[in-house]
């Protein structure tokens, strides 16, 4: 195919409108109505059959002369009678096939499974009885449907940190029993990967304070249990209330911070051009996250509001930040939210990042969707849910935001018309 004479320019690639463009090579970009822009490719195999197959959007992964290169790529490809449609549709079909192969053996089926296999050597029947509570109580809320192959350290985190310095002693018993299950899924074969996350001599040692200093620091409350970094769900909306008597931006920080479920980090240092009124989301850009990925948040009614106040505030000191600090082209500092949750809601023993704690644990306590809530909190799906999981359920997540936002502004006590956790 022979090229055109007058062939794209990156500024008609950024500025055209919907449409069809050609640039030679059989390359097109289409412009879609919503803004959105994409390549395109049409070839012809020997014999006079066209195709056409999309290569990917404008600069993800192509530039326009990357899209160029790949297009003479294409058409070589097609002149061989090699069709990379065809062949795309074998490369898609045999990692189908590969995924289906994977283990999905729950978590619960491996732990019954244990106790099963050791129910008849146990002293009595009510150790099996203890058992089977401490798990249903504490481990199957969040880890019960997971495929037993993609557990990961920060799930078994997410079932011991809220409990961790409150009932340490069953907190304990909790994490060895979560570890024998997933050794029995190890040895079963139902586990390929034999590195164990909840072993206390592998990463939870270095991520919770240990079970004697645990025990100790409840032991100083005179025996009743302290919640040092999490606040309980049910104590949140009080101090949401107490929160929206300030009007100061460090109050409107901290419950941004609070409805968006962000890192402390994330939040102090977002910026407008991150926001997008009309879309209702903040994108937070790769570089700033944890995880080295973009992430998208939905924006729920208040969040929405707070937003509005805060732009009326900025356009004053003209920073790119919505929550500047006291130098404008600077964020807020990072112990400023910290030192007004302490100073003036007199919360001396919880922190800012442990709302995501309350949060987690609001979803786990009201049976909401788990997967939407690590997406929320920005965490990584193991491996095998991450291989089934490829949407970032952001209509499910702007639904568990609005439901949050209603819970913590005390507009409602029960959330049981929401979807239950799948």
């Amino acid at each position: 195919m022979a090229r055109r004479a007058t062939p794209l320019t990156a500024r008609q690639v950024a500025t055209f409108k919907q449409g069809v463009y050609g640039d030679g090579w059989g390359l097109f970009l289409v412009v879609k109505d919503s803004g959105a822009r994409a390549w395109e490719v049409r070839y012809a195999l020997p014999g006079g059959k066209r195709r056409s197959i999309g290569i990917g959007a404008v600069d993800r992964p192509y530039s326009l002369a990357e899209a160029r290169e790949k297009a003479r790529e294409i058409q070589k490809a097609a002149k061989l009678g090699v069709d990379p449609l065809a062949e795309r549709r074998q490369e898609r079909e045999a990692l189908k096939t590969e995924a289906d192969k994977v283990d999905d053996t729950t978590f619960r089926a491996c732990a019954e499974a244990y106790i099963a296999s050791r129910r008849a050597t146990w002293k009595s029947a009510q150790h099996a009885r203890d058992w089977e509570a401490s798990l249903k109580n504490h481990a199957y809320p969040l880890l019960g449907e997971a495929p037993v192959q993609g557990i990961t350290v920060l799930d078994v985190l997410a079932v011991l940190q809220p409990i961790w310095l409150t009932i340490p002693e069953t907190a304990n018993r909790v994490r060895n029993r979560i570890e024998l299950a997933i050794d029995w899924a190890i040895a079963m074969g139902h586990r390929t990967n034999e590195s164990n996350p909840a072993r206390w001599a592998g990463k939870v040692k270095m991520l919770l304070p240990s079970p004697a200093k645990a025990v100790a620091a409840v032991r100083l409350g005179n025996g009743r249990a302290k919640h040092f970094d999490a606040l309980p769900w049910q104590e949140l909306p009080a101090l949401v209330s107490r929160l929206r008597e300030y009007q100061s931006q460090t109050a409107r920080a901290l419950e941004f911070t609070i409805l968006t479920v962000a890192r402390t980090n994330m939040a102090r240092a977002a910026e407008w051009s991150e926001i997008d009124f009309e879309a209702r989301t903040w994108t937070i850009p790769a570089v700033r996250m944890k995880m080295g990925e973009e992430h998208c948040v939905p924006l729920s009614d208040r969040a929405i509001v707070i937003l509005t106040q805060q732009k009326e505030y900025a356009e004053h000191s003209r920073s790119p930040f919505i929550f500047p600090g006291v130098v404008p082209k600077r964020p807020l500092h990072d112990n400023t939210m910290y030192t007004f949750l302490k100073r003036y809601m007199q919360c001396d023993n919880i922190t800012v990042h442990g709302f995501r704690s309350t949060f987690r644990q609001w979803v786990a306590d009201n049976r909401l969707s788990r997967d939407a809530a690590e997406m929320a909190l920005a965490h990584t799906l193991g491996k095998v849910e991450g291989a089934y999981q490829r949407s970032d359920l952001l209509g499910e997540r702007r639904v568990l935001a609005e439901a949050w936002d209603r819970y913590i502004s005390g507009e409602t006590s029960t959330v049981l018309a929401f979807p239950v956790r799948v």
